[in-house]
């Protein structure tokens, strides 16, 4: 039992070494984060540019980011998140982040980048007040697209509570709020939550956060458990001898 308890002890300790270095790492990360969130802003003209024609690529870009971000956040890959792995009714989202109780979220990468293109190019402000409009009915769309996807996984393993809409672009996650908060508020009411990549890093360590505590509580939950057998195994040995 004290082998037993040893090695449980040791494997404990490492984990919370483990969870204290992601913690110390939290600012350092936010701070690169935020700087390469500026530098893709600032590159998002040429960006679109290139982008702009082919859909197969803006996806790509997108799950690139998306996965840059689930690294920064400090959640396990492959245990607290997952990369296109679920099995699901309709198609397979982006990415999958678990939740305590078997409950999940689930991201989606999206952005509708020819009319952000058309707004950010636009020389009259005519022209720029339709670039707009077409970007809302854009994103509209992408909204009412995954608002009817069925993301429940066929085993029944996880319960999706909402959908992450990534928006992998800071400035077209801005241009959303322009004029008014329609879109925002249809988003909502479709359980979708537009999030971008700085919204989404700072979504993530909160879950990570609850995370980290819902595991030391595990730990502690099973120390007792072990503590409590070794107890009445014990005085098992005592009443026979």
């Amino acid at each position: 039992f004290k082998d037993k308890i040893e090695d449980f002890e040791k494997r404990t300790n490492e984990k919370f070494k483990a969870e204290s270095d992601n913690f110390v790492k939290f600012d350092e990360n936010i701070k690169q984060f935020i700087e390469a969130g500026s530098k893709i802003s600032q590159d998002t003209t040429s960006l679109t540019k290139i982008m702009k024609s082919d859909n197969r690529s803006q996806g790509q870009w997108g799950e690139i980011v998306l996965e840059k971000v689930l690294e920064a956040s400090g959640l396990r890959k492959d245990e607290e998140y997952l990369i296109q792995k679920a099995n699901t009714v309709e198609g397979r989202p982006d990415a999958i982040v678990k939740l305590p109780e078997n409950k999940c979220v689930m991201i989606d990468a999206k952005t509708s980048l020819l009319s952000f293109s058309a707004y950010l190019e636009a020389e009259t402000q005519e022209d720029k007040m339709a670039a707009l409009k077409d970007f809302k009915d854009s994103t509209k769309a992408h909204i009412a697209g995954l608002a009817k996807r069925d993301y429940t996984p066929d085993d029944g393993s996880l319960s999706p509570e909402y959908i992450l809409m990534f928006i992998p672009i800071e400035s077209c996650y801005s241009l959303m709020f322009c004029d008014d908060n329609t879109l925002w508020d249809y988003a909502w009411k479709n359980k979708i939550m537009p999030v971008s990549p700085s919204t989404l890093l700072a979504s993530l360590k909160i879950i990570n956060s609850f995370l980290v505590v819902n595991r030391q509580n595990e730990n502690a939950m099973e120390i007792s458990r072990l503590a409590t057998k070794m107890l009445d195994k014990f005085a098992d040995m005592v009443i026979t001898y």
